[in-house]
């Protein structure tokens, strides 16, 4: 398994309750440690991040949900 984002993962993962509370089916683009912001789609984190980080930098975007989405494809 890559360790790519493997930081950014953990970090999501820790801070998912806290963000819950007031971001709730908001986007965040993570690089490490360092967050982005919060976002209202996908289209403005990916924008979000590229300004923060650049695009020569790898960054994970999530949804901030309660559980992971399950996606069923046939």
């Amino acid at each position: 398994m890559s360790d790519l984002l493997a930081t950014e993962t953990r970090v999501f993962r820790e801070r998912r309750e806290e963000w819950l509370r007031e971001h709730a089916g908001s986007y965040v683009a993570i690089m490490g440690e360092d967050v982005a912001g919060f976002f209202d789609s996908y289209a403005a984190a990916f924008q979000g991040g590229l300004a923060r980080f650049g695009s020569r930098q790898n960054f994970l975007i999530e949804q901030i949900w309660r559980t992971d989405p399950v996606y069923f494809v046939f």
